[in-house]
């Protein structure tokens, strides 16, 4: 069985161990990340995730965008976790916490709805470490 990653810049080993990205920006026609939530364009936040994958090992298979910092329902984050449990991929590759989510109570929802998933958040810009 090969795997390819979606993105250029990938893990260039043997591997089977899979990842999947959630990006965020501020709408579709603007591929910034959402004003509170952080700073980097879709670009920027692809090459941190590509990087922190490469360095672990990991393939990026797929990827989902959410627009807009709506409280509440997120589609591609649900359409992501949906995805991530039919296929068995352990983890969810994100550029920093922030942009899983910026409120505290949304960012416990989406960690509790991960942890029943047993999916993992993989974050790429981490205060104590960058890859």
């Amino acid at each position: 069985m090969h795997i390819r990653s979606i993105y250029e810049e990938h893990y260039l080993g043997e591997t089977y161990r899979t990842g999947v990205a959630y990006l965020r920006a501020r709408n579709e026609d603007d591929d910034r990340a959402p004003r509170r939530v952080g700073d980097h364009s879709l670009a920027r936040q692809r090459e941190f995730i590509a990087k922190a994958a490469r360095a672990q090992g990991v393939i990026i298979i797929a990827e989902y965008i959410e627009y807009g910092d709506q409280e509440g329902y997120r589609p591609a984050f649900t359409s992501a976790v949906t995805f991530m449990s039919e296929t068995g991929v352990p983890d969810l590759f994100v550029a920093r916490e922030a942009y899983l989510a910026r409120r505290q109570s949304d960012f416990r929802l989406f960690m509790e709805t991960l942890k029943n998933s047993r999916i993992e958040l993989v974050t790429a810009i981490d205060r104590w470490k960058q890859y």
